[in-house]
């Protein structure tokens, strides 16, 4: 056997059918007012319902994550918070818009809460990547780690085959 050592991230994970409809109590418990919901354009009629469910707890709609984390859209997602004074972020999508979201993090601290709809896995690792000038960096630090994570089966009923295969693949890694 090979020797190894594991660190356990904390992590609150909501899992189950209809476990959307607890996201006002996660972002309630968090101790936040005005949440700024992330999404890809892709995505944009989730983070309605998002908005939707969270009522007056919803800051705004950032939806215009892309894949690799560009350096200017996670400044633009960062200014777009500040001014709409939202106090978290909710980032319901794949591995672009949870990446958004820890890029947000990295500089601001607003804490995060995950809605994955693809099975990227980022949702509980404290790894992030931002590119810049078309090259990407990574790291690793704990204020980019969500601070819930809410995995509603129903949200990715829809996806393709080809993603399910592909995202799946990716979380087992």
């Amino acid at each position: 056997m090979n020797p190894f050592v594991y660190v356990a991230q904390p992590a609150r994970i909501v899992f189950g059918r209809g476990t959307l409809a607890q996201l006002p109590d996660e972002v309630h418990a968090l101790g936040a007012r005005k949440a700024l919901v992330l999404s890809t354009p892709e995505q944009r009629a989730s983070a309605d319902r998002v908005v939707r469910l969270l009522g007056e707890r919803a800051a705004g709609v950032f939806d215009r994550a892309v894949m690799h984390v560009p350096l200017e859209t996670a400044r633009e997602a960062r200014a777009l918070a500040r001014e709409l004074r939202a106090d978290c972020a909710v980032a319901i999508g794949g591995g672009s818009t949870i990446g958004l979201g820890k890029a947000i993090a990295l500089d601001s601290g607003l804490p995060i809460i995950a809605i994955p709809t693809t099975y990227a896995g980022s949702e509980v690792t404290p790894i992030y990547g931002i590119t810049e000038a078309g090259l990407k960096k990574t790291g690793r630090d704990l204020r980019v780690l969500p601070r819930a994570v809410i995995y509603d089966p129903d949200l990715s009923l829809g996806l393709p085959v080809g993603m399910s295969v592909t995202s799946g693949i990716n979380a087992i890694a």
